[in-house]
């Protein structure tokens, strides 16, 4: 019987693993309108924060993943917004509304949790199938593709970029965590921007500049000597 059930359950999980994590097709919750909320919510915040001495309205949690620490607590904000936005989270949609630069410069961002709740609905199903995850092809340093064939995949699990709808990789790492590949992303923006860096600069600072959207699971990036963004190591922190 123990077979039997382990079989249902490895082509289920199978199943779920294959291909996209989530449809292309679907789409945003009220994604077109997300930009003005954002910029409405940072007008409520800074409204907010001169009202009271320059504190925040903002839960801040300790062991959060990056970008996750301050949380916009939307309860304080009262008076201040007409209503909860309808991309948030709290009012049904997909992000998470956070603040980053909190100490300097607060700036409202949002968290895509589509991504937070795929990956760990992968790391659910991986950790079905064993306690240690097999790996396959290396694709950067200390970063490893899937090892396709022992989990039956056709293809690297992805996730739709909340910044151009494109298929992410989502690979793993050292640390035995998953990670997303944005560096199609932040390349893009630095091409359509003409942007230079310089090796062991943090380019994932593109997204924060010219998007709403925080790279949630992003190991840091930077680019080489062509300004073509890589991932960050040690050794390129020290050039």
């Amino acid at each position: 019987m123990g077979k039997i059930i382990k079989s249902i359950i490895l082509m289920s999980v199978v199943f779920m693993l294959s291909g996209c994590l989530y449809p292309q097709s679907e789409k945003e919750k009220n994604d077109a309108s997300k930009e003005a909320q954002v910029q409405m919510v940072q007008r409520a915040v800074e409204e907010f924060s001169k009202a009271n001495s320059g504190i925040l309205p903002i839960k801040t949690l300790s062991e959060q993943r990056e970008y996750l620490e301050h949380q916009i607590d939307f309860g304080r904000l009262r008076g201040y917004l007409s209503d909860v936005p309808t991309s948030a989270y709290e009012n049904g949609g997909y992000y998470l509304y956070v603040i980053i630069d909190a100490e300097e410069d607060p700036k409202v961002k949002v968290a895509d949790l589509r991504i937070t709740e795929e990956v760990r609905s992968l790391t659910t199903r991986l950790n079905i199938l064993g306690d240690n995850v097999k790996l396959g092809e290396m694709i950067g340093p200390n970063v490893y593709q899937l090892d396709l064939d022992a989990y039956h995949l056709n293809e690297n699990p992805t996730i739709t970029s909340p910044f151009t709808g494109a298929e992410l990789n989502v690979f793993y790492n050292g640390g035995r965590e998953f990670i997303v590949d944005y560096r199609n992303d932040a390349q893009k923006i630095i091409d359509d921007k003409d942007l230079a860096f310089k090796t062991g600069d943090d380019v994932r600072s593109v997204f924060y500049e010219y998007t709403e959207v925080v790279p949630l699971y992003s190991p840091e990036l930077t680019v080489d000597e062509n300004n073509t963004v890589i991932f960050m190591t040690s050794k390129h922190k020290e050039k």
